[in-house]
């Protein structure tokens, strides 16, 4: 480890660091875990024949991990390791030593930990802790979206438009020009429309121009007004942070920013997988992504646990190959079934009504809809029963049909089954344990800063997301690995005092290798 390997043990003011207790938090992680790997890791990023030679990539990963553990900026964290001796201790320099510029840490961010990097920092991390016997590989994995505020406001479409016609301008050279005043237009409709039209004239004004910064800046309004999602306030929504959009809480309540989603096992809280998207992004479209990284760390799922959003056929299926249990809510939106009216018997393929009747036959339809094609079953009812049925009437409605016809989607006779499993005293049990993940995006939020972006951009949200991430990680695994040395010294005890003679694997299994 790089703390044990660096220093310069005839420092005079080594010393210094037998001030640091044994439990503080820093020790406990860098006993923990072994961040050497880093440097090997990003290697490639790093030119070894040319420049001025690198500061440790070690070094510099435990420096962001001060940062966002203590939830700092740059100019603190450098300011608090100029005098904090656990804080320099932690990254492997003697008191004496200088320190890094502070410049180099944006550097080591945006050009060293690349988006793919950090996702193998954290499930290298979690591999070791399975290693260690800290977490079990065998675990349940909670799966949640919390969203993150952007780090700018977002603008009508008519002050963004008003933006890019002042950029025309300048990159123009023209110092003087007017442009529309769209506050004084009352409709909003209407000021959108003639801020378009005198942007798109301006656009083809300038496109005659043959400077490169002309032309740039003509490309990106073309790009922008060529969305239709931007007059519909659903694409960009500020110059300053592209990537932002707008998402929604509830059906009445939206942010303005990006979303994170993540994973944690059960069992110990630790975070296998985070995912940030824009703001809307619909929860559960990367889960087969979320799956492969948590694979990655050497760990098989037993369980799944989400909300309603999760409850989907792909999901579902998913869940079901890698032999794990699902563990989520049946949602409205994807199962449409009034059980009070309708039973499914899945060995027949049939659908009873309330009165008896059963279907007789299905066939596999398609219906257009919102211009796609989607497939759906059509259970017939027998044409008798229904004809002497009491209910007949407000069954069928105004229909002239005789019979009643149940239209169901494609995966509703499995969801059915889901269903009825679902409303059972074990799936209902078990689904508590979905509610461990609401702590934790407290805490990246409230404690470590993730509620708002720190930067502009998804790459660097996505970058602030993961460090944070792993900060958290690391702080949870110093908390177990401490527990568990506390359970360890019971156990001796016990044994020299002869009070546990024969030690079971009930106690053998919370031995660690430490």
């Amino acid at each position: 480890m790089l703390v044990e390997n660096t220093f310069k043990q005839s420092s005079f003011y080594y010393a210094l660091y037998q001030m640091i207790p044994d439990n503080h938090i820093l020790k406990q992680i860098n006993a923990a875990i072994d961040l050497s790997f880093v440097n090997e890791l990003l290697a490639d990023r790093y030119c070894r024949h040319f420049g001025r030679p690198a500061k440790e990539p070690e070094m510099m990963l435990r420096i962001q991990i001060l940062k966002y553990l203590y939830n700092l900026s740059d100019e603190q964290l450098m300011q608090d390791l100029s005098v904090n001796l656990a804080y320099k201790w932690f990254i492997g320099l003697n008191p004496e030593d200088p320190l890094p510029e502070t410049s180099l840490l944006t550097k080591f961010r945006t050009q060293r930990l690349r988006d793919i990097s950090m996702d193998a920092i954290i499930a290298e991390i979690v591999r070791q802790c399975v290693d260690r016997g800290i977490i079990k590989s065998s675990t349940g994995i909670v799966i949640d979206t919390t969203h993150i505020e952007a780090n700018t406001t977002k603008k009508v479409p008519e002050r963004i438009m008003k933006q890019l016609a002042k950029n025309i301008f300048k990159a123009m050279g023209q110092e003087e020009y007017e442009i529309p005043d769209y506050t004084q237009i009352e409709d909003h409709s209407e000021a959108k429309q003639v801020m378009k039209d005198y942007l798109e004239e301006l656009i083809e004004q300038a496109s005659k121009e043959t400077s490169e910064e002309v032309i740039q800046v003509v490309q990106e309004a073309q790009e922008i007004l060529e969305s239709d999602l931007f007059i519909e306030q659903k694409g960009i929504r500020s110059l300053v942070d592209k990537d932002a959009r707008v998402g929604y809480k509830s059906k009445t309540q939206s942010f303005y920013g990006y979303k994170a989603e993540l994973c944690q096992t059960t069992d110990g809280k630790i975070i296998t997988s985070i995912i940030v998207e824009p703001g809307n992004y619909v929860d559960g479209c990367r889960f087969k992504d979320h799956i492969e990284t948590t694979e990655q760390s050497g760990l098989t799922m037993t369980g799944v646990y989400g909300d309603k959003a999760y409850c989907r056929a792909d999901i579902l299926d998913l869940i079901k190959e890698k032999g794990a249990s699902a563990y989520i809510p049946v949602s409205p939106s994807a199962y449409k079934i009034d059980e009070e009216l309708f039973s499914y018997n899945k060995d027949s393929d049939q659908w009873f009504c309330f009165m008896g009747n059963e279907t007789i036959k299905v066939k596999v339809k398609t219906q257009n809809k919102q211009g796609k094609k989607h497939r759906l079953l059509e259970y017939s009812f027998e044409r008798e029963r229904c004809r002497k049925c009491p209910h007949r009437a407000e069954c069928v409605g105004k229909s002239k049909r005789i019979a009643r016809i149940l239209r169901v989607g494609i995966n509703t006779p499995e969801l059915y089954e889901y269903s009825q499993r679902a409303k059972t005293q074990e799936f209902l049990d078990e689904y508590r344990k979905r509610a461990k993940i609401e702590s934790t995006n407290a805490e990246l939020k409230r404690i470590h800063g993730l509620n708002r972006a720190k930067g502009y951009g998804l790459l660097s949200i996505r970058i602030q997301a993961k460090l944070t991430v792993l900060a958290v990680n690391l702080k949870r695994i110093a908390k177990l690995v401490s527990a568990l040395q506390g359970l360890n010294t019971i156990f001796s005890w016990l044994l020299q005092r002869r009070l546990l003679i024969n030690p079971t694997d009930r106690f053998k299994k919370y031995s660690i290798a430490v």
